[in-house]
Order: C-alpha cells, then structure tokens, then sequence
C-alpha cells in the first residue's frame, strides 16, 4: 500500500507557499463578505482554518506528531465554526470543507483519511444536534450532501495520486535497476553510493568497494548464444546476493561489469567478503571471475 507522500525541504517550502496561497486567498474572500454580520466563533474558526494547512507543512508525522494531527484533525472543525450563524451547513462557507477533504486525499495515510472522513461526517451532523438553531439550523439534506461530496473528494483524489506513486514508483524503479539481473543500474549506482557514502561519512563508519568483472563473456555469446550468456550474468546476480549482505549496495555497472559497496565493513571484514565471494562466485560461474578488492 503506498505510503503519504514525502517532502525534501525544498518541496516543503514550496508547499507551504501553496497551502497559505490556496487557503488564505478564499479563507479571506469569505472573511471580506459580509464583515460586519461575522460572529467571533467565525473569526476564530477562520484563523483556525489558515493555521491547519500551515501546521501539516511545517510540522511532521515523525518529528513533532501533535502539532501535526492537532492541524491536520483540526482544520474541519475550524471550518464548521465559520458556518455559525450563518446557515449551518446550508451555509455558503461550508463549501470550504473541501479545501481540507483535497488534503486528505492527497497527502493522507489511510488511516488518517478514515479519521478525517469521520470529523467530516460529525462536523456536518453533530452541531445541529448539539447547538442547534440559531447558530447551526436543523438540515438533514444539506449535512448528508456536504459528507458526500466530501467522501467523493477524498476518495477520488486518494485514488489518483496512488496511481501516480505507483506509476513513479514504477518509472524510478525502471530508472535505476537493471532489467536483466535485478542489481541497480549505473544510475542507480550512482545514487545509491553517493546516499551511502554521505551516511557512512555522517555516521563514521568505513565503507568496502568491490569490483568484479566476468571474464570472456563475449565469448560465451559468441559461441553459446546470448542466452547463455544471459544466464551467466543472472546466476552472478544471485550469487552475489547470496555471498553478500542484504544491507551492501549491489549493482552491474555494464555488460560483463558489477560493484558492490560493503557497508559499515572493516578492511579485514571486507577482504574476506571478497574472498569469500569471489570463490563461490566463480565456483558458479560459466567462466573464471576477476574479484577486485578495494
């Protein structure tokens, strides 16, 4: 199941000039109309509402949890306090609800779509029944309308942004690994060793490059055909899973090239992964392997 989407710092801002544009500009048109008749329940909820979409930017699922589900959870009640005195969910500016439903469908987890799907359904219901006229007038139709566009908001656009992760995922993926074999690709090399060799700097730790090569491969298509020389490259593939750790960047830099990074490894650790490798990569090898140590 696709986890929420994951913003670099960068992207972060960006969104957050998002979130105050997208909801600060029609947050501050409905505040404009008809001034002077707003009750304070509705200045409050409307500054409410602008802090909500503010706090799920600023503030992470990871880092700072309450900050984040006080703004992505309290934003719709936010929105049902402006709505006082002014029809309830008959009211013009319920039509904002759906500036945090577009929220959950794009950015939330399942589970705090359901929850949000829930405070929508309360926040359209309850206040008729607990305050009642004048502040919220009795209307079952308008309630009913209001969580069901809603519902169909979300749940739409949950689905589309889904099948865009997996077709991304998709992409990146046919990006950076190797068709053939399963390793990374040279680009995929590329970045994975540039995150690890960061990590390993940041963390400390010491790192083992490991270089193999395939000897006479083109032979093997020449003369075996290029299936068998497929399968050769396939069973190194393996076998290089097996003799090394799950944790170790694995990639075939070319045709008849592969690498391996050896992560957090002493120089005595690495050496006998190599050699240990080596040996059952060549005991399985169509032809002899040359294993070059870091």
């Amino acid at each position: 199941m696709a986890a929420p989407p994951r913003f670099s710092r960068q992207q972060r801002k960006r969104v957050l000039r998002y979130a105050v544009a997208g909801n600060g500009v029609p947050l501050a048109v409905a505040t404009a109309t008809d001034f002077s008749s707003h009750h304070t329940v509705f200045f409050i909820g409307a500054i409410g509402a602008l802090l909500a979409p503010i706090g799920v930017t600023v503030f992470t699922r990871e880092q700072s949890p309450i900050g984040f589900y006080a703004a992505a959870l309290g934003g719709l009640p936010a929105l049902t306090m402006m709505q006082a005195y002014s029809g309830g969910v008959a009211s013009g500016y319920s039509i904002l609800m759906m500036m945090a439903m577009i929220w959950f469908g794009i950015q939330a987890s399942d589970r705090e779509l359901a929850a949000g799907l829930g405070i929508l359904a309360g926040c359209s219901y309850l206040p008729m029944l607990i305050f009642g006229p004048p502040a919220y007038p009795v209307n079952w139709g308008h309630a009913t309308l209001l969580v069901l566009v809603g519902v169909t908001v979300a749940m739409v656009l949950r689905a589309l942004t889904r099948e865009t992760q997996k077709l991304n995922e998709r992409l990146r993926r046919e990006a950076t690994v190797d068709d053939l074999t399963g390793l990374l690709n040279r680009r995929g090399w590329r970045e994975a060793a540039q995150r690890e060799l960061a990590r390993a700097a940041r963390d400390g730790t010491s790192v083992g490059l490991v270089l193999i090569d395939l000897d006479h491969l083109k032979e093997i298509n020449d003369t075996r055909g290029h299936d068998e020389g497929d399968r050769v490259l396939i069973e190194t593939a393996d076998r290089m899973r097996t003799a090394l750790r799950a944790g170790d960047v694995l990639a075939r830099l070319g045709g008849d090239e592969f690498g391996a990074l050896l992560m957090d490894t002493s120089d005595g650790a690495a050496l006998a992964a190599v050699l240990a490798g080596g040996a059952t990569l060549a005991g399985g090898a169509a032809e002899p392997l040359e294993v070059a140590p870091p």
